[in-house]
């Protein structure tokens, strides 16, 4: 298994101020290594979104329209084991009941990039410490095959055969060479469970097969698409925080 230090944090900001919101998403581009996935303006909107995307920590404003921050993350850490929550607020008073609910830290506004860069690397440790001390039983094992429904019945797909992984129309579909499957998994259950190093996620939508990329076009702002080799030469788009990781995997050359 990687090592927590070198595999990307998925993080779902949560706050109820546009401005607020995307200042913080900025803040952790800055730091590195982060990818944020997705972001919410309420508590009931995170938990719908970390029930999808399921990241590895959530930063989650204090004060917000229905439950705060800290209810979120109650919530959050009784449906999700390990997850890691970061309070932020203006406000100091939260942060006693924070600890004790089991928050990994607590940000006050304005957030300053070296203190968010610490905060990042409390996440860090504590996902760290979950790698070592999880048993192995409690480990998923890696997928190679996945059945799919069709036509009243179950048709077995190998995962070495599926080019990519995309979500439309609310669904996850696995695409090969001839054919799309309809699948009861969300992107972020396949990502933790797909073979090492075999499959990217170049987008919130979007799980490529490395070895399937044949081209990336630069599409303005730091965003690029692939063309990936299959016969609809299908254009994917890439993230912006994706595509430095993408090129330490794939080196530009010229």
């Amino acid at each position: 298994m990687e090592p927590a230090s070198e595999l990307p944090l998925h993080a779902v900001v949560v706050d109820d101020e546009p401005l607020a919101r995307d200042e913080l998403v900025f803040l952790l581009e800055q730091v590195g290594g982060v990818e944020v996935v997705g972001c919410a303006d309420s508590a009931g909107r995170a938990l719908a979104l970390v029930a999808e995307l399921r990241p590895e920590v959530v930063f989650a404003d204090l004060r917000m329209p229905g439950p705060d921050g800290l209810a979120l993350a109650e919530a959050l850490m009784a449906r999700q084991a390990g997850i890691s929550i970061v309070v932020v607020s203006a406000h100091d008073e939260g942060a006693l009941r924070g600890f004790e609910v089991g928050v990994v830290d607590y940000l006050l506004k304005p957030a300053r990039l070296e203190r968010v860069r610490k905060a990042v690397a409390r996440v860090r440790a504590r996902v760290a410490d979950e790698q070592v001390t999880a048993p192995a039983s409690s480990r998923e094992p890696v997928l190679t095959r996945l059945a799919v429904r069709r036509r009243g019945a179950y048709v077995v797909v190998d995962i070495e055969d599926v080019v990519w992984f995309e979500m439309k129309d609310e669904l996850v579909w696995a695409v090969t060479d001839g054919d799309r499957h309809a699948l009861d998994l969300t992107l972020s259950a396949l990502e933790q469970r797909l073979p090492e190093g075999v499959f990217f996620r170049s987008h919130r939508g979007y799980l490529v097969r490395l070895d399937r990329i044949v081209a990336l076009e630069p599409t303005g702002a730091g965003t690029f698409e692939l063309t990936l080799s299959h016969p609809e030469a299908p254009r994917i788009p890439l993230a912006r925080e994706r595509a430095r990781l993408l090129r330490e995997l794939i080196p530009i050359a010229g």
